[in-house]
């Protein structure tokens, strides 16, 4: 699959997942996910691919001929014919990516990758790994699967509703005044926690409830902070059960 000849590639460039990522402007999660054949490389990380370390495309979507371009055109000695023929491949391709694209959309379930922690306590970094992937159903979901990110709970803020290790699903949406009232992921200063979100507007100031008694709300003050910006609400959860 083309995953493992992206991974071959790096392999035999003797770089690791971040170095790739760097080159081809994508981030090393994303890599890890192309890798793993969890999702589809796009037409324009391929493309770079090719440009970046001469790897030629046709190997890299069929695995016939060789690993680089440069081989292929020596055998054929006529560098002008060779392009056309690229040209017209990836014409052929991008046809094919699109129709792979529009199945993935009418798919009974899309796999979601776990994009790092949120906290259910005090706001902390996430990261970029990916710690697991779950698989939703389309029926599920509303809009595109672009709009989701899944991340696992750490913390006890939100229990009994939202447990520690609970996988929830977060729909993207800035709009604070829509989704006053509503369990959010918030990002304060890079890092996120879940809560429940309450906008003060007399006082300009963004409460942040927890659900367990326990912990005692957060007041944000923006004016406070270089960034406080809201991810999206809390869509679905997975829970696994013992």
């Amino acid at each position: 699959m083309t995953g493992d000849r992206l991974k071959t590639v790096r392999k035999y460039l003797k770089m690791n997942q971040q170095e790739m990522g760097d080159a081809l402007k994508v981030n090393a999660s994303a890599i890890s996910q192309m890798e793993n054949n969890h999702i589809k490389p796009s037409l324009d990380t391929l493309i770079q691919l090719t440009k970046t370390f001469d790897v030629d495309l046709h190997w890299l979507l069929t695995g016939k001929g060789d690993m680089f371009m440069k081989l292929s055109n020596k055998r054929s000695g006529d560098p002008s014919k060779n392009l056309r023929k690229l040209k017209a491949f990836i014409n052929d391709e991008l046809m094919s990516l699109v129709d792979v694209k529009e199945s993935n959309l009418m798919a009974e379930a899309y796999d979601i990758p776990v994009m790092g922690e949120i906290a259910a306590g005090p706001a902390v970094e996430t990261s970029d790994s990916v710690l697991d992937v779950v698989s939703v159903r389309r029926s599920m979901l509303h809009g595109t699967i672009a709009d989701y990110i899944c991340l696992r709970v750490n913390g006890h803020s939100m229990e009994p509703d939202v447990l520690h290790n609970d996988v929830v699903i977060i729909r993207k949406s800035s709009d604070w005044e829509r989704l006053n009232g509503a369990v959010c992921a918030i990002r304060i200063d890079g890092s996120i926690t879940l809560k429940k979100l309450s906008m003060d507007n007399r006082r300009k100031l963004i409460l942040l409830l927890p659900i367990n008694e326990d912990y005692a709300p957060i007041v944000v003050d923006p004016n406070d902070h270089e960034d406080v910006s809201l991810i999206g609400s809390l869509h679905y959860l997975y829970r696994k059960m013992n």
